[in-house]
């Protein structure tokens, strides 16, 4: 008995040892990515040298936040608004879309449910970079081109909400459906009073992994859009440049960039791992 309680204490341990690990493995580029954020580009360079990270805050976070903004080639906080809309908008109307669709394919039975279910999955196999030139064509063809609605529209409809979606509404009891048709309720009365407020946490989950998708989309923005409305991704690649980084500008970018996902994060937070059970687990 108190070997097994000794083994138990040693696994526990070990468990702990190589969480916080991996903890620190994780944290320790942010860590470093935030400090670096506030020191100038000499000091930035001199510690890259060095091979030895500074760990230490330095005192021009705010000034690298002027040059940034005093850039004449790229409009970052345009770019950060520009990201926020689109990617608040995509959402938004993908929540929407992706929760009726697997509603439908997870209470109804039609003809074709199954083939159509399998021909969503599979868009998932085919590349974004083989779909840019025939979306340019048709966002170009129907005016749509550099608007926002031309990097919100093509990818609306995603296929994993449909799926998460599908998953997560499979554990809504058919009785209660059933019982709120009784009671006269409309098939759309079903899925908005009946479904969604039981979908809560599954919708708090997909909420943030549409996010972090529009928010980290780079290739069809960067084809589709213009200057005055690129996003993120595509405005921190014109800090790179060609031929000389700015690496403060650019650090400072970064850490701007991440502040909007970890602000949704943190609100979301409370019900993103119950939201991903939910999806996973079927009863």
């Amino acid at each position: 008995m108190h070997d097994e309680l000794k083994a138990e204490a040693i696994w526990r341990f070990a468990g702990y040892g190589f969480l916080i690990l991996v903890t620190m493995f994780m944290l320790v580029p942010i860590y470093w990515l935030l400090v670096a954020s506030t020191l100038p580009e000499s000091a930035i360079i001199a510690s890259a040298g060095s091979g030895l990270p500074r760990l230490i805050p330095g005192t021009h976070f705010l000034e690298n936040a002027r040059t940034l903004a005093a850039r004449p080639d790229v409009d970052f906080y345009l770019s950060i608004f520009n990201s926020v809309l689109i990617a608040v908008v995509y959402t938004g109307l993908a929540l929407i879309f992706c929760s009726m669709a697997g509603f439908a394919f997870a209470k109804y039975d039609f003809r074709f449910k199954e083939p159509l279910f399998l021909g969503i999955l599979a868009t998932l196999i085919i590349p974004i970079n083989l779909l840019v030139v025939p979306l340019f064509l048709l966002v170009s063809n129907i005016g749509l081109a550099n608007s926002y609605w031309a990097v919100i529209l093509p990818w609306a409809a995603y296929p994993i909400g449909i799926f998460f979606m599908r998953q997560s509404m499979q554990s809504i009891p058919d009785s209660l459906l059933e019982a709120a048709r009784m009671d006269g309720a409309s098939e759309f009365q079903l899925y908005y009073r009946v479904a969604l407020p039981t979908m809560k946490s599954s919708m708090a989950a997909l909420a943030v992994i549409l996010f972090l998708f529009q928010w980290n989309l780079f290739l069809w923005p960067l084809v589709v859009l213009q200057q005055e409305k690129f996003t993120i991704p595509v405005a921190i690649t014109k800090i790179m440049g060609q031929e000389q980084i700015a690496y403060d500008q650019l650090l400072i970018a970064a850490v701007l960039a991440i502040v909007p996902m970890f602000v949704v994060f943190l609100a979301l937070q409370r019900h993103f791992v119950r939201g991903i059970l939910a999806g996973a687990v079927k009863e």
